[in-house]
Parts: structure tokens; C-alpha cells; sequence
């Protein structure tokens, strides 16, 4: 008993139990289980990606969130795929591209936040808007297609069931979880979180590590706009507007504090899957959208408030 009590201390597992039981639901209910469970975790892998920078964001303390998210995929994806005009050849070129077009917006919104002072979730917003008008300008709005060998890249699945985008996902996911806890960028930007002040008089480059973590929230967002828009068949000024408040919920849903100091990759993974999953099940059982969105955001609070009430009694 006290092994289990001790296991359900920890947050993140609250959201794996939930995608257990919103699949065993599907299970029951749909006769192509294994088909919505590989079309959920294909869609789960741009909340981990996109997550696990907000994660980032989020761990170096209160206030810090990054709101330029959803224009940041839209505008790297047209980037990156204007750049490779559909040809196979110029993929490489067009991703690099993109992704650093990501890093250069979450260093913009960092240099919003330091010199002129803004708040972040002011600053990231601020940034997004001036995004989203650079993109309409440049590629004015129009769906960019992706080359066929990216297309073909990312819909591939190993086995015919596990997408092979979850498996490059993850193996981002463990790279991140390893750098946070053994690297020194780990240690500082949760000391960050956790007292900017004291970490600052121990000698912690606050603003240096802080902008590295806006810019890594940035090349996240933009390899999620790459291979989103691979994924469904063209970049668009929309596609990343879910990812808004998604990428803020998969977080938190996965045990990481929104205070900061406290990161939770593995979290991360579980609360996406069970996202995409209670999506999925929604859609099988023919809801509505707004009774969708209602019954979502209610098993969001619920998972927040099982795995808060569990840490407060540890």
C-alpha cells in the first residue's frame, strides 16, 4: 500500500492512468482501437514538441510563457517550405531554415522581455502579432505544399502502426530530460525558477541562460511547424492555433509547476497521448465542439487538481 501511495505522489502519472482509461473506452467503443491509438499518438507528437519548449519557458519562473507559440509554427513552416518549393533536394535547407527562423523569433521575444522591459506573456504576444503580419505579407496567407520525400517522412509507420515522428519525438524528449538533469543548463535554469535572485548571486548568467531557453522554446515551435505541416499537407497562417493553450496544458497536465523550478518531461508524453486520445474518443462518441471543448478543459482540471491534492498530502 505504501508503494502504491508513493508511486501516486507523483503528478505525471496521473496522466498516463487517464490515457489508460480513455483507451480502454475507445476499446470498448470502436472496433479500430488500434487505428485511433496510432492516429492519437501521431497528433500527440507536436504537443510533446511543442510542450517540452513551453516546459522550458515555463520552468525559469512565475509569469514566464511563451504566447508567440502558434504564429511561430505557422511562420516557420512557410519559411521552410517556401524555401524547398517542393523539391526533395532542398528539404535539408528548408528545415534548417525554419527551425532557426523559430530560434531568431524566441530570442526576438526575449530581447522584448530584457530591453524594453515587457512582461513575458506581453512581450510573447506582442511578437506573435508582429509574426503573424510578417507571414501574411511574405507568403500571404496561401497553403505552402510540402515535398513529397517530407510528406512521405513523416507519415511513415514503423511496423504500420507506430508513427515514426512519435519515435523522433521521444527521442527529443529523452535528450531534454537528460540535459535538465544532468547538464549544467538543468541546474541553472531550474535554480532560475526557483529564486532568480539567489541563482543570480551565486553566479548564474540569468539573462544568458534565459535567452537560450526562449530560443529553444523557438526551434521547437518551428521543428513542430516543419513537420505538422508535412503531416497534413501544407503550412497555413491556422495551424498552429491550437497549440496556444494545448502547449500550456500538456505541461502543467504532465506535473510540471507553473510557478517554475519544476520541469517533468516524461509528463509531458503522457498528458499529450491522453489529450489527443479524449479528442479521438469525443469524435468516435459524435459530441458537438463545444460540449468537445467543455468536457476536455473539465478532464484537464481534474487530472490538475488529483495530482495537486496528491503532492499536498506526500
Amino acid at each position: 500500500m505504501s508503494t502504491l501511495k508513493s508511486l501516486l505522489a507523483h503528478k505525471w502519472l496521473w496522466s498516463y492512468l487517464g490515457a489508460a482509461a480513455v483507451f480502454g473506452i475507445i476499446a470498448a467503443a470502436s472496433q479500430n482501437s488500434l487505428l485511433t491509438l496510432s492516429a492519437s499518438i501521431s497528433f500527440a507528437t507536436f504537443y510533446i514538441l511543442v510542450g517540452i519548449g513551453q516546459m522550458l519557458v515555463i520552468t525559469t519562473g512565475p509569469g514566464n510563457i511563451d504566447l508567440s507559440i502558434p504564429n511561430t509554427i505557422a511562420f516557420s513552416a512557410s519559411l521552410g517550405f517556401t524555401l524547398m518549393n517542393e523539391t526533395n533536394a532542398n528539404i535539408p535547407y528548408g528545415a534548417i531554415a525554419g527551425i532557426a527562423g523559430g530560434g531568431a523569433i524566441g530570442m526576438f521575444n526575449y530581447a522584448l522581455i530584457r530591453f524594453i522591459l515587457m512582461p513575458p506573456m506581453i512581450a510573447t504576444l506582442a511578437s506573435s502579432l508582429i509574426v503573424r503580419s510578417l507571414s501574411i505579407i511574405y507568403f500571404r496567407g496561401m497553403q505552402i505544399k510540402p515535398p513529397e520525400g517530407l510528406a512521405w517522412f513523416v507519415n511513415y509507420r514503423a511496423g504500420g502502426v507506430v508513427p515514426i515522428i512519435f519515435l523522433v519525438a521521444l527521442a527529443l524528449a529523452a535528450l531534454t530530460q537528460l540535459i535538465l538533469a544532468r547538464a549544467q543548463y538543468g541546474r541553472y535554469i531550474h535554480a532560475i525558477g526557483q529564486n532568480l535572485k539567489a541563482a543570480w548571486l551565486c553566479g548564474v548568467d540569468v539573462k544568458r541562460y534565459k535567452l537560450i531557453t526562449y530560443a529553444l522554446s523557438g526551434v521547437f515551435a518551428g521543428l513542430t511547424g516543419i513537420l505538422l505541416a508535412a503531416f497534413t499537407g501544407g503550412a497555413t497562417m491556422s495551424m498552429g492555433d491550437e497549440y496556444m493553450l494545448n502547449s500550456i496544458a500538456v505541461v502543467v497536465m504532465g506535473g510540471s509547476s507553473i510557478a517554475g523550478g519544476d520541469s517533468n518531461v516524461i509528463g509531458i508524453v503522457g498528458s499529450s497521448v491522453l489529450l489527443y486520445l479524449i479528442v479521438n474518443l469525443l469524435n468516435i462518441l459524435g459530441m458537438e465542439p463545444g460540449i468537445r471543448y467543455i468536457f476536455t478543459g473539465g478532464v484537464i482540471i481534474g487530472i490538475i487538481f488529483l495530482s495537486g491534492e496528491k503532492m499536498s498530502r506526500r
